[in-house]
């Protein structure tokens, strides 16, 4: 068999299981947004706390700057809404909308662990950090940010339907 033959065999084989491969986003789902555990109405609740209750907050510029929201050591201050989560241990949850419509932070303080969730303004993850007290924080996989963000989102929910 010669080199060109095997060079066919190849592009022929290429093509072929291409026919099977699903298209790009077949195994995505349309809109990841409509998804998320928190409801429009949900989430206006919330956009209104911040608004009327929430404070401005200089966010660390080490956790911005990781995130790629910032550079240089650049200060980053949004308007935020905490709440205190006294089923779990006096757990802290924090939610910003960030200035320029860069989407929203949100922050849960359990233990002596951080995460916080950078999310465009649709909710839709970008990416997540970790860490615990005094130590800088690490960037999470996204698997397990997403995990972590859905779980913040359904506590989110919850707390404004009982609010």
């Amino acid at each position: 068999m010669t080199a060109w033959t095997r060079i066919g065999i190849a592009a022929i084989a290429v093509l072929a299981l291409s026919a099977f491969a699903p298209t790009p986003g077949a195994l995505v789902p349309a809109s990841v947004a409509a998804e998320r555990p928190l409801s429009d109405a949900e989430l206006k609740k919330i956009n209104g706390w911040i608004a009327d209750q929430g404070r401005d907050i200089a966010v660390s510029a080490v956790i911005t700057e990781i995130l790629g929201l910032t550079k240089n050591e650049e200060t980053l201050s949004a308007r935020g809404y905490a709440a205190l989560d006294p089923e779990n241990g006096n757990e802290i949850h924090q939610i910003f909308i960030l200035p320029e419509g860069k989407g929203y932070l949100a922050d849960h303080f359990h233990q002596d662990k951080v995460e916080v969730y950078w999310a465009d303004k649709d909710l839709v993850l970008l990416t997540a950090l970790s860490g615990v007290r005094g130590a800088k924080p690490e960037i999470m996989f996204f698997q397990e940010a997403q995990a972590g963000f859905n779980s913040e989102l359904t506590w989110w929910a919850k707390y404004a339907d009982k609010n």
